[in-house]
């Protein structure tokens, strides 16, 4: 009888070297750009990638270098007009920590515009008479 409780684990050292080579053939791949279809070709959740960069020291080094060859290639992708500009846009803002400024600015200006009426209605209200 053996002595192990729960179930066993399925991806040993070896298992997530593997796995991490095979990610780096896959991104030499000319459409290969979005790391979910890696895992669901592979037959796994896309929620794992992150999983196997914590087990494996190895899998953290492709999964690092993975990141930075993405943002590359949707930035050289885009600079070539090859795909499309606001989804290349979303990716860059929600994948690779980039910000749109006309949004910040467009923000900002909101901002002080909401201020300065705000202060023109502090001082005005004083000046309004009511007529009871």
């Amino acid at each position: 009888m053996s002595s192990t409780v729960g179930r066993p684990t399925q991806y040993t050292e070896d298992w997530l070297a593997n796995e991490a080579k095979a990610f780096m053939e896959w991104m030499k791949k000319p459409r290969s750009i979005y790391f979910k279809t890696f895992a669901i070709e592979r037959g796994y959740s896309p929620t794992r990638l992150h999983e196997f960069a914590q087990m494996s020291e190895e899998f953290s080094r492709v999964m690092s270098y993975a990141k930075e060859w993405q943002e590359q290639k949707l930035l050289t992708s885009a600079l070539y007009n090859e795909t499309n500009a606001a989804i290349t846009k979303f990716a860059l803002i929600n994948h690779h920590k980039y910000r749109d400024k006309s949004q910040e600015e467009a923000q900002d200006i909101g901002i002080a515009v909401a201020s300065f009426l705000k202060g023109c209605r502090d001082r005005a209200e004083p000046l309004v008479k009511d007529d009871d």
